[in-house]
């Protein structure tokens, strides 16, 4: 007579033999990440996770430090997959469980037995009532800018981050900050085309009292420096304002973009001596009209900028706390005064953390929220629906914006939303790997636009070539790449193999790939080439200059797809030049500033390519000395 198992017993026979099956060992696995394969070693020993280590992986620095640290931590701490994506970081998350869960079949363990009970979740302990001198409502490049300011002069600080990172849109900024800087921008000459866009400025009728005396500056420092430096290339604060205000068609407040002008230079000095690195020249980004753009060197992106704040916040032991996974939703007001913050931290209970001397909002813009979007702009006729990606982190979508408004702040230029041209057609993201102001050229292998020119310019000239999109074409020598990896520190090997971005040997290669007559390309390689060569002018497109990273003399090439984006809003609250919020009678609110993308006024209908890094953290440094002299 057979004797049957009881279910218990069957259970345990079960396990018994799913563990017996398994081999003890470290195994190696790999799944598809955010950006690319991300391959982890896991230790087994009698069934058991004892470790698991992240070995080779190009997920984005900063956004996937969280979850690197944190799920391979909770994988061995409860013998579990059943791990909750970390919010902002959901596909390198998802990337580290499938790639541990492939390991462990290679041990010959069944992942589903590590997928049962509750979910660990990732969980952040803040305080329900809590004081400082100044409250930061954003972690981003300004909110951190504003929090070492404001620390620095002895204020007690508390920075409010919704998200489980530090951030918001710098760190996936390609790090580009705007400044006149004469011993770096001397180093390049200086073209016909340039001369002539400082003529035209010059050549403008003054539209204001302060634009006259922009100009008159403007015109006794341009000659006295092409007399003393002739051929060398010019530059100034009052240029780089003038240039601004009148490239976003002078709907900006000029005071506000002098302010960011004046002070830019500073910025980079004070970077430099909390320990960032500068390259020692400067470029031209995509947009940014004039090759005052400064790049840090040891860093990829605008990684630099946050990693820089923190180490200075550590070095310095700075009274800066940071509240993560904390989203404020409401100003506090006492007597007209903002005096707090209302929030929910990431278990949906209610925080209120007060603040004796200021709030500062460091939100971001609305580039994000599709709604937002639809109901403001002015500019695109209403195409800026789900069909069009975004450069920006999921997590700006405008928080700050109503909450200001609330509160009784005016808002401003909120119709003027930028595209960036030179984006991922799938994805929406800024990967780099040619420079910005490389060669265009449409499905056809025609040039269609001066790659210096706006960026809404450069977005309606790209949305108009067939298929919407077109390829940014540069030389490998002239990439922005180094040891494989672009600024983004994405590997180059993975982006060909992925299709996003092709290699030629020859230009002729290089046309087969992209599906271009080689003729035609040739032709289009040839012109160009001999216009960076001083050879003929840019009769097409008046093209002013073409820098030394730039010409296509000799291969090997890339060619990059690109599409534009939701990239920048220009639009948000009113501020005057100490960052102080202004009410709908331009008078200020006590207790409320504001820096970076939340705030409007700045850029006009255009912002200059490199001018959003300059604003953040300039103003995000007004922003904090004033708040913490309860200005």
């Amino acid at each position: 007579m057979k004797r049957l198992l009881t279910p218990a017993a069957a259970a345990l026979l079960f396990i018994f033999g799913f563990i017996a099956s398994a081999a003890d060992g470290t195994f190696e696995g790999e799944a598809q990440g955010h950006n690319d394969a991300i391959h982890v070693a896991v230790t087994v020993e009698k069934g058991h996770i004892k470790d698991v280590k992240i070995l080779k992986n190009f997920e984005s620095p900063g956004v996937s430090d969280l979850p690197k640290a944190f799920i391979p931590k909770a994988i061995v701490d409860h013998q579990t997959l059943k791990v909750d994506r970390v919010s902002g970081a959901t596909f390198t998350s998802m990337g580290i469980l499938s790639a541990v869960s492939d390991a462990l079949k290679k041990a010959g363990l069944d992942p589903a037995q590590f997928r049962k009970g509750e979910a660990v979740k990732y969980a952040v302990s803040v305080p329900a009532k809590s004081e400082a001198d100044v409250v930061i409502v954003g972690g981003g490049g300004a909110g951190m800018s504003a929090a070492v300011a404001a620390a620095r002069k002895g204020a007690n600080v508390i920075v409010l981050e919704k998200m489980p990172f530090l951030g918001g849109n710098t760190i996936l900024a390609g790090g580009a900050l705007n400044a006149a800087d004469e011993a770096l921008e001397s180093k390049q000459k200086m073209s016909e085309g340039q001369m002539k866009l400082v003529e035209d400025v010059l050549k403008d009728k003054p539209r204001s009292e302060l634009h006259k005396q922009l100009q008159t500056k403007i015109s006794a420092d341009y000659n006295a420096w092409i007399k003393a430096h002739p051929g060398v290339l010019f530059d100034s604060p009052e240029f780089h304002a003038l240039q601004t205000w009148k490239d976003g068609d002078y709907e900006a407040d000029l005071d506000l973009i002098y302010e960011m002008t004046k002070h830019a230079p500073e910025t980079v000095v004070r970077l430099s001596k909390m320990g960032l690195e500068w390259h020692p020249y400067t470029s031209q980004y995509v947009g940014a009209l004039w090759p005052r753009s400064h790049d840090a060197a040891n860093y990829h992106s605008g990684l630099g900028y946050l990693n820089t704040y923190r180490d200075t916040i550590d070095k310095e032991k700075l009274p800066v706390k940071v509240y993560y996974m904390t989203r404020a939703n409401e100003l506090i007001k006492d007597n007209g005064r903002v005096v707090g913050v209302k929030a929910k931290d990431g278990q949906g209970k209610n925080v209120e953390v007060l603040a004796k001397k200021g709030v500062v909002l460091a939100t971001g813009g609305f580039g994000a929220n599709i709604e937002m979007r639809m109901k403001y702009d002015q500019l695109w006729d209403g195409k800026l629906d789900k069909r069009i990606g975004t450069t920006n982190s999921r997590a700006i979508t405008g928080d700050g914006i109503p909450m200001a408004e609330k509160a009784g702040a005016k808002l401003v230029g909120m119709g003027y939303i930028q595209l960036l041209p030179v984006t991922d057609p799938t994805t929406g993201q800024t990967i780099a790997t040619c420079e910005g102001t490389a060669l265009y050229v449409n499905n056809e292998g025609k040039r269609f636009v001066n790659e210096m020119e706006r960026r809404d310019v450069l977005s309606k000239a790209a949305i108009q070539q067939p298929g919407g999109t077109f390829w940014r074409m540069c030389t490998v020598k002239n990439a922005r790449v180094k040891d494989g990896l672009t600024v983004h520190g994405l590997s180059v090997d993975s982006l060909i193999k992925a299709g996003k971005l092709v290699r030629g040997e020859t230009v002729e290669e290089l046309a087969k790939k992209t599906n271009i007559d080689p003729k035609v390309l040739k032709k289009t390689f040839d012109e160009f080439n001999s216009f960076c060569r001083g050879e003929r002018k840019d009769t097409e497109f008046n093209r002013p200059s073409c820098s030394p990273t730039i010409p296509m003399y000799e291969g090997p090439y890339y060619a990059e797809p690109r599409k534009p984006s939701v990239h920048h809003t220009m639009g948000g609250v009113a501020i005057n030049t100490n960052a102080q919020v202004l009410d709908a009678n331009g008078k200020p609110i006590p207790g409320l500033y504001a820096a970076g993308e939340v705030t409007g006024g700045l850029h006009g209908k255009n912002r200059i390519g490199g001018n959003a890094i300059a604003d953040a953290l300039t103003f995000g440094n007004i922003a904090g000395i004033s708040a913490s002299q309860n200005k």
